[in-house]
């Protein structure tokens, strides 16, 4: 039976965490859709706003150190996780580089019969000369985009006598042109399709070309050219992207963190009373009522939490209030109308009359 209920308990806080991240992952794809539709300013204010009055009740309700710890717990870990991906994606990106060599000899065309006769005479450096070699394969377009982020976004930063992290072996360079500056070799249709993609005026036309020289023989040098097609706001529109997943991931972490405070059970009845105080504070506000008789405080009368007269101060009433004008109870307005001490209340915790529940304010 202990091992049931050890597995029983497991399961139950596994079911739990599964539902926590189905619902932050819904609040993710509800604000996602919500900003494709609406933008991102709406998208903002509408989930942000809803965060905020729930953080304020929970503060309201005794439960802003819980929520926040929670909330804190969640980022750190996101943020532990991020530095670790962004670590092995940008290790893996540094060493995805083929080098810049070539052992295998050209054999298109005439070179096939020849290469056949004059391999058997020629030693292998010669033959290379005579014949050429195939190309070692180019940098990975990451590689790539790597060194356009670097020569565009981050050529601010000082450089210190450093090499980039983000630069390729050999040398890169970027040579932008306006719309009739396109590299040799670009065809019309091209040219079209960026003009298309791209708002007049905005676009840069260029080449990113990396050279090498053979690492093994060194007897050639290899060439690479990739035609590329940039766009100054590029840089804003990523900006804009990045902004706006960091706002939604913050959002998911939030409302996860509200959820997993909720599913305790009297975290989630303290929010709840707070809850249904604001609604009908609210409800008064919009439709207001007179407030019901109160019925008077006689001596004699006792409160219902300390059992002691309610013309007197609480035993653990701290207030300074003395003499015969100082007011030491409180009374349902909206229920029943009767009276306790306000710092039994206080204590007690919650908004509500002890003899109708109705709310004290």
């Amino acid at each position: 039976m202990a091992v049931f209920s050890v597995v029983k308990a497991f399961l139950y806080g596994v079911l739990l965490g599964v539902l926590w991240e189905c619902a932050s992952m819904a609040v993710l794809l509800g604000a996602t859709l919500v900003e494709h539709l609406c933008g991102t300013v709406f998208m903002t204010c509408v989930f942000l706003g809803l965060a905020v009055l729930a953080f304020s009740i929970a503060s309201r309700a005794d439960l802003a150190r819980p929520l926040f710890s929670i909330l804190a717990f969640r980022l750190t870990a996101q943020l532990a996780m991020t530095l670790g991906t962004g670590s092995v994606l940008l290790t893996t990106m540094l060493h995805d580089t083929p080098p810049c060599a070539s052992t295998e000899l050209r054999k298109t065309g005439w070179r096939a019969p020849a290469l056949r006769v004059a391999r058997r005479v020629l030693p292998r450096g010669w033959l290379r000369r005579i014949f050429g070699v195939e190309p070692p394969f180019g940098p990975p377009f990451l590689r790539v985009l790597a060194a356009a982020l670097s020569h565009e976004w981050l050529g601010w930063l000082p450089s210190c006598g450093l090499p980039s992290l983000l630069s390729l072996p050999g040398t890169i360079t970027f040579k932008p042109g306006g719309s009739g500056g396109l590299p040799v070799g670009a065809s019309v249709d091209d040219a079209g399709l960026a003009s298309g993609w791209l708002s007049s005026g905005q676009e840069l036309a260029g080449v990113y070309t990396y050279a090498c020289q053979d690492t093994r023989h060194g007897d050639f040098h290899y060439l690479f050219r990739y035609h590329a097609f940039w766009m100054r706001p590029a840089a804003m529109a990523l900006l804009h992207a990045l902004g706006s997943l960091l706002i939604k991931m913050l959002l998911m972490h939030a409302y996860a963190a509200l959820f997993m405070l909720l599913a305790q059970a009297n975290c989630r009845d303290a929010w709840v009373a707070e809850l249904r105080r604001r609604a009908d504070r609210f409800r008064r506000f919009l439709w207001p009522r007179p407030p019901v008789r109160l019925i008077a405080v006689e001596p004699g009368d006792l409160c219902a939490f300390c059992h002691e007269e309610l013309l007197q101060a609480a035993p653990d009433d701290g207030s300074p209030a003395t003499g015969p004008d100082a007011v030491h109870h409180r009374s349902c307005r909206w229920g029943c109308g009767k009276a306790v001490h306000t710092a039994c209340a206080a204590n007690w915790g919650r908004n509500a009359c002890v003899y109708c529940s109705a709310p004290m304010s």
